[in-house]
């Protein structure tokens, strides 16, 4: 993968994942233990996330992205993910995840208040919050090899705490 392939495909994998904040507003019942297979993952979520596919052409190449979102009364939490047939170059990997922390805010209407670099079962990520006025997103962006991945949480009142995102964090664990 080339870096503008992986740019590009970090840039359409944040911008579908864009619109979060929608759903808040549902009742909080006990948290689920969950498993994407297709996504490689299993998390706890605080209910059963849904399931949304859709198709983005990053350099003329087509790839599935899939969100799999769960929505509270206060809290809008997720994970993105998309795979190519090839890893990014070692040097492309921070900017892949620069424009894609880049490309939620430009998607959130908000802008980057915190950016760290981090690392995730030893691959590079990048931990990030955004803000707009009335709500606040974190977000963890990272590759592990061929597969991209974006967890997030958010809330419609910046001050609130993201307990269901640190928990999915927390839990977060590949399944192979």
């Amino acid at each position: 993968m080339t870096r503008r392939t992986g740019a590009a495909l970090a840039l359409a994998l944040a911008a579908l994942a864009s619109g979060r904040l929608a759903g808040c507003g549902r009742a909080t019942p006990a948290p689920v233990a969950f498993s994407a297979k297709d996504a490689d993952f299993r998390a706890v979520f605080p209910v059963t996330p849904k399931r949304l596919v859709k198709t983005a052409t990053p350099s003329g190449a087509s790839v599935d992205v899939i969100t799999y979102e769960a929505a509270t009364n206060g809290e809008d939490i997720g994970v993105v993910f998309t795979h190519s047939a090839t890893a990014p170059a070692a040097g492309d990997v921070q900017k892949a995840l620069d424009a894609a922390i880049d490309a939620e805010a430009a998607d959130f209407s908000g802008s980057v208040s915190s950016r760290v670099t981090a690392t995730v079962a030893g691959h590079p990520a990048q931990d990030a919050v955004i803000s707009r006025s009335g709500a606040s997103f974190r977000s963890r962006a990272f590759f592990r090899d061929n597969r991209f991945y974006v967890l997030f949480g958010g809330t419609s009142k910046p001050e609130d705490p993201h307990p269901n995102y640190d928990r999915m964090l927390q839990t977060f664990q590949w399944t192979s």
